[in-house]
């Protein structure tokens, strides 16, 4: 199985009210959508994780680990793994934290890779993240999504700190 190391930058904004339609009619292209379960594992630094994807009927499962350099730059590395694996590394989790259940919906928009994380302990609100290619990089967002802050550089609004507390404030 290959392993990929990615140079990861980001920016996030917590969202309200986001209607489904209006994605899939300013998205340039397909619009990818996958039912998220993501489960944190004991680690003494930095970040592990597994998650199984579910995009069209079809399973996938990995294993990640990130390592923070900047606010806004990580190093990710991460890897197919099989189910086995996945069920292998489930009796690593971290027993303090949740697992996260959450639908994301990937698109382009303004030539910007967009996710939009519905989680399922919240009907109201999401998280947008938004790749870049570097960290200078302006974003434009959809005009219809109603922005309440950007989430970038606040620890609440990590996926780590969402499954300790499965809630999404103001």
């Amino acid at each position: 199985m290959p392993n990929s190391k990615n140079l990861e930058i980001e920016r996030k904004f917590l969202v309200r009210g986001v209607k489904l339609k209006e994605v899939y009619d300013c998205a340039e292209g397909e619009v990818m959508v996958s039912e998220i379960e993501q489960t944190y594992l004991i680690a003494e630094e930095g970040e592990r994780r597994v998650r199984k994807r579910v995009t069209n009927g079809t399973e996938e499962y990995f294993y990640t680990e990130k390592r923070k350099i900047t606010e806004l730059k990580r190093v990710e590395t991460e890897r197919k793994i099989t189910q086995e694996e996945y069920h292998l590394y489930l009796t690593q989790a971290d027993p303090e934290l949740q697992t996260i259940r959450k639908t994301r919906y990937t698109f382009r928009y303004a030539d910007q890779t967009i996710e939009l994380d519905v989680f399922s302990f919240s009907k109201h609100l999401a998280i947008v993240e938004v790749e870049l290619p570097e960290e200078g990089t302006a974003v434009e967002l959809p005009d219809f999504m109603a922005i309440i802050k950007e989430v970038t550089h606040d620890k609440n609004y990590k996926n780590h700190a969402l499954a300790k507390k499965q809630i999404l404030v103001q």
